[in-house]
């Protein structure tokens, strides 16, 4: 197993079936259309708590000697099932999440489903109602977490995202795991309520925040979640976080999916130092799945990536958003409004948002070539450089003067060194002073 820095965090996100992924674009499309394209004034979310009650198997193994008419009733139970699980994975949790007894459809095991009471909130004492307690001292560190995450929804973080938002409404759903937390018992428990955004609903679950301190971390993956709903890129259609369907905060993807997050963790950064410092970590050291062996991972020092791995990366897309706020004169509000000038192109990268950068700030050309150019280690050829930052007459200059950046070269290594191997499980750093577990 390689030595890996406990300051590389796991990352993780379930993908969305391909279908479903196409019905969630619709349904964006729809939203945008019924309510028009200007940004909120004041973003709204709707809260509801849920708690799992219990855990139902909904379909029957079809057994060798069951009669035929046996085997086609359950077949037939098995795939209306299938339809009431993506109706509810789709629709319902995006549209119409409601209150009461409600059905949480497993899709890591298409054979259960989890019975949960859920419970709409909109105040901090309602919140803590709904789990049961009268103080803050008496909830769970997962659940603290949950009321961490209630509570940044109202922060000015929050709201300056919210500013270039278009979606009228975002659905916050609160997992209360509680009771159900015992792996051995309950395997899915983590996969199935694992925080995530569809970008119409935000889901945290206080499985992945049971440790003391956990509240940090939960108010960073609010933040990131909602970066979501304001971004429609639509990432790579087939396996866009590799056979696994999971990513790392340092993995090599593709480069729409490596812009999905590198937009979130963007957002993380620019409001928490910490987090900014961790993300940043992810560029020390790069991982990249197996193309053939799922779970399998090959880790690679950044100095020996390719320029494409690179471009690949999400940490080192989110540093060259973060280093273009900070290095360029309200470089935020620039990098947000180069993020919504070409927000409807769907299938853009992070080169779509650069060169719009660069065309609405002529002013900061040197500079963001400058930054492009070391961010990227100056391992980027001269037709990859000008295909992220365009062709004028700046860009066309420096590169004719690349190779010598501030008071230094940069000296380009070739990917050709030795590389660990290791299993998705291996990467999974258990660190006891921090949760290793995020988006």
């Amino acid at each position: 197993m390689p030595d890996i820095p406990v300051s590389i965090r796991y990352h993780k996100e379930i993908a969305l079936k391909n279908f479903k992924y196409v019905l969630m674009a619709v349904l964006l499309v729809s939203m945008f259309c019924l309510h028009g394209s200007k940004a909120n004034a004041e973003q709204k979310f709707v809260f509801y708590y849920q708690s799992i009650e219990s855990v139902e198997t909904i379909n029957d193994p079809i057994e060798e000697n069951d009669s035929l008419w046996t085997k086609f009733k359950k077949t037939v139970k098995k795939g209306v099932n299938a339809v009431k699980r993506t109706w509810e994975n789709v629709v319902t949790r995006n549209l119409a999440p409601g209150e009461g007894d409600k059905k949480w459809y497993s899709s890591e095991d298409h054979n259960i489903v989890y019975n949960v009471k859920r419970t709409k909130v909109s105040t901090e004492e309602e919140l803590l109602a709904a789990m049961g307690a009268k103080s803050e001292d008496e909830l769970t560190d997962g659940q603290k977490a949950l009321l961490a995450a209630f509570r940044t929804s109202k922060s000015e973080t929050v709201k300056n995202e919210a500013e270039i938002g278009i979606i009228p409404k975002v659905n916050v759903i609160l997992s209360d795991t509680t009771g159900f937390d015992d792996s051995s018992k309950y395997p899915y428990v983590r996969k199935d309520f694992w925080p995530c955004s569809t970008g119409l609903t935000i889901n945290m679950s206080s499985n992945c925040y049971n440790y003391p301190g956990s509240e940090a971390d939960a108010s960073s993956t609010m933040v990131h979640e909602f970066a979501h709903c304001l971004d429609f890129t639509i990432k790579e259609l087939k396996n866009p976080y590799g056979l696994d369907g999971s990513h790392y905060g340092n993995e090599i993807t593709g480069k729409r999916s490596a812009f999905v997050e590198a937009w979130a963790e963007y957002n993380e950064m620019i409001a928490s130092e910490d987090q900014a410092q961790d993300i940043i970590n992810n560029t020390k050291r790069l991982c990249e799945e197996s193309k053939t062996e799922k779970g399998k991972y090959t880790y690679y020092d950044a100095q020996d990536c390719t320029s494409d791995q690179l471009l690949r990366a999400e940490s080192f897309n989110a540093l060259l958003l973060y280093r273009l706020t900070n290095e360029t004169e309200n470089g935020k509000e620039k990098v947000y409004k180069a993020f919504t000038s070409t927000r409807w192109n769907v299938l853009r990268d992070m080169s779509t948002l650069v060169k719009k950068f660069i065309k609405q700030n002529p002013e900061d050309t040197e500079t963001v070539c400058r930054i492009v150019d070391e961010v990227f280690l100056g391992k980027l050829s001269d037709e990859e450089f000008l295909d992220m930052v365009g062709k004028n007459e700046t860009t066309l200059a420096y590169v004719e003067s690349r190779g010598k950046i501030g008071n230094g070269d940069i000296v380009s290594v070739e990917g050709n060194s030795e590389t660990d191997e290791a299993s998705s499980e291996e990467i999974q750093v258990e660190n006891n002073s921090s949760n290793p577990f995020t988006k």
